[in-house]
């Protein structure tokens, strides 16, 4: 290369932005004969472009995403965010995605649904199969034991079809969550169409809720109230959906279970709602189910859902989250119709509230005593206690969310509780609680229904055989005439052992309706809970003549079991009672030295019940003059 072309001002500069460049076109001109410097400007042309294409990139899908795109951002802590995850992992784009992730639950942790898409099928199902002799064998084939991997696309951007048009989905990181949150959690997502029409999205968007909820059919869905994972908001979280109870299935009087029924057909009316309006009364309806423990309240609350095909909300007023503002954000929530289930609400501290007995207020003022000297001494009249469990919400905040003047119209409000009798008046008044239903232990009829319920053959219970009845081959040199005959003859086959199967059924269903009496008869009536009853049965839930046989022992043994724990409690209720009652004299005989006798007999007339005031005052008097003894 000539010396000219070695001082050439264009290589001194191309050294400065690439090192070592004018080495390599001396190297190529001396091999070559090629002089780059005749390609400097072609080379400096390239080089600038390719340093400006990320920002005129940049520039560019910027101007296109504000003015001639349409998006629809999902938010992590939404329900939509599973639902268009699970429309997602099945389509084509995302089996094809050569970065993906691997799921097992696509359910954001921050909306915490415990939920499996198509809970229905058998395919995810753990089955075990048992051969002749009992033994657990490996189901094999297509049923599996782990959970199904669904597969996501991972962050980036990814290009699908949808009806016809190219749609964007977006999947990023998200930076700015790094003080909470799991890392898993820290996404953003989004899908944008080309065109200021979001219609398509919209429609995407339907389609994605459609399938998620078709699943749903014929099945209640349990929300519960709480914070959500991670943070202090308060929202209803979906915990699960289950097979709809058929409403036969609950064990209670006929007669009380059709006026409900009856009683909640009327309210949910759309022509009701219009009712309610026009004379200003609230659109609300509550319901009170008490009644021991074990006799069927939350069945009947499920069973009343999955009915009239309402979705159920159940919210714990004992839970450390739950206070007076956090309750009334989620009854603001709540959807047009659905059922609130108060479950227990005896145990909710909230029991009598509003009521000050007359012997707590004299137990509430202080004794006022005179020392020696003339001065005075105040002693608090009973110890520090702890407040109740549950106490955060107060009865009359709870009254003010039910039905205040910012309460929510259109919901069925369910409560339940074991003990009628703790409850306060005001809770429980007409307009709060329009029907009441007590559920009692079980009695004879009762107790022969769920016999039958249990040992009863009903569709579903065997499953269908694997092989399919043989038919009867026909040759194919018979007559039309002969195939007609062996038609018929197969056909008079078929009924002859459907005829069979029937009168076999009823057999069992008289046999079943027979042992049912003779079981009832063993088991006193009005003594045991259903599900006390029930859970006995399902011991012997496949031999109904080992649980005839079996009943008067499981009586007698469950009888001394109960009467051990009711003597237990008794004594343990006595103790405490005790204790009470020795506090109070200890309390009243030591302020004895200190006050006047009017004043002793005034606070021991208040302790003291009927005739053993008189001796209860003599042992007071006995032991305060002991302790002055020198």
């Amino acid at each position: 290369m000539p010396e000219a072309t070695q001082e050439n001002p264009q290589l001194a500069l191309l050294d400065v932005f690439f090192p070592g460049f004018s080495v390599l076109s001396t190297a190529i001109y001396k091999y070559s004969k090629i002089d780059l410097n005749i390609y400097f400007p072609v080379l400096l042309f390239i080089g600038v472009l390719i340093f400006a294409s990320q920002y005129i990139n940049t520039w560019l899908w910027e101007m296109m995403d504000g003015y001639l795109m349409s998006t629809a951002d999902i938010r992590i802590d939404d329900e939509m965010y599973n639902m268009l995850m699970a429309w997602i992992a099945n389509q084509q784009f995302a089996k094809r995605s050569r970065r993906f992730v691997a799921n097992t639950n696509l359910n954001s942790r921050m909306w915490f649904l415990w939920r499996e898409y198509d809970e229905d099928s058998t395919e995810d199902e753990a089955m075990i199969d048992f051969d002749e002799t009992g033994n657990a064998v490996s189901t094999g084939g297509g049923h599996k034991k782990e959970k199904k991997v669904q597969f996501t696309p991972s962050f980036g951007t990814h290009y699908f079809w949808y009806k016809k048009r190219l749609l964007i989905f977006r999947r990023q990181q998200d930076t700015r969550q790094t003080s909470w949150g799991p890392v898993s959690e820290r996404e953003e997502i989004s899908v944008s169409c080309f065109g200021r029409n979001p219609t398509i999205l919209k429609d995407l968007l339907e389609d994605c809720r459609q399938d998620f909820l078709k699943n749903d059919v014929n099945r209640t869905v349990i929300y519960r109230g709480g914070l959500k994972s991670g943070t202090s908001e308060v929202a209803w979280t979906r915990c699960v959906s289950r097979v709809s109870r058929p409403f036969s299935t609950v064990v209670l009087d006929e007669t009380v279970k059709q006026s409900l029924l009856d009683d909640m057909r009327d309210y949910l009316h759309p022509y009701t709602r219009r009712w309610y309006s026009n004379r200003g009364i609230p659109y609300r309806r509550g319901y009170l189910l008490y009644g021991p423990p074990g006799t069927g309240k939350s069945s009947l609350s499920f069973a009343i859902a999955g009915y009239f095909k309402l979705k159920i909300y159940i919210v714990s007023l004992n839970s450390l989250a739950m206070n007076e503002e956090n309750l009334g954000q989620l009854f603001s929530e709540l959807p047009k119709q659905c059922v609130v289930l108060l479950e227990d609400i005896d145990t909710a501290g909230l029991t009598h509230t509003r009521k000050i007995p007359a012997e707590a207020e004299e137990e509430a003022k202080p004794l006022v005593t005179v020392v020696p000297g003339g001065s005075t001494t105040t002693n608090p009249a009973s110890p520090p206690t702890t407040p109740p469990p549950g106490g955060r919400i107060s009865l009359s905040a709870l009254l003010n969310i039910l039905d205040g003047v910012a309460s929510q119209e259109g919901r069925v409000l369910i409560m339940t509780t074991n003990h009628l009798e703790k409850l306060d008046e005001a809770l429980i008044r007409p307009g709060r609680v329009d029907m009441t239903i007590k559920f009692d232990l079980a009695n004879t009829q009762m107790i022969t229904t769920i016999f039958r319920s249990i040992f009863a053959t009903l569709e579903g219970d065997i499953p269908p055989s694997a092989k399919p009845l043989p038919a009867i081959r026909v040759p194919s040199s018979l007559s039309k005439t002969e195939t007609a005959l062996l038609a018929i003859e197969d056909e008079k086959r078929k009924a002859d052992e459907l005829a069979t199967f029937r009168a076999r059924k009823k057999m069992e269903e008289e046999k079943v309706a027979r042992l049912g009496e003779e079981f009832a008869v063993l088991i006193p009536t009005m003594t045991f809970s259903p599900a006390e009853i029930q859970g006995f049965l399902l011991k012997w839930k496949r031999q109904p003549e080992m649980a005839v046989k079996e009943a008067a022992s499981w009586v007698e043994k469950t009888k001394s079991e109960k009467q051990k724990k009711a003597k237990e409690e008794k004594e343990k209720e006595e103790e405490e009672k005790k204790k009470e009652t020795s506090w109070q004299y200890r309390r009243i005989c030591s302020s004895y030295r200190y006050t006047t006798v009017s004043k002793f007999q005034n606070e021991f007339r208040k302790a003291a019940n009927g005739g053993e005031k008189t001796e209860r005052y003599r042992d007071c008097e006995k032991s305060q003059r002991a302790v002055s003894r020198p």
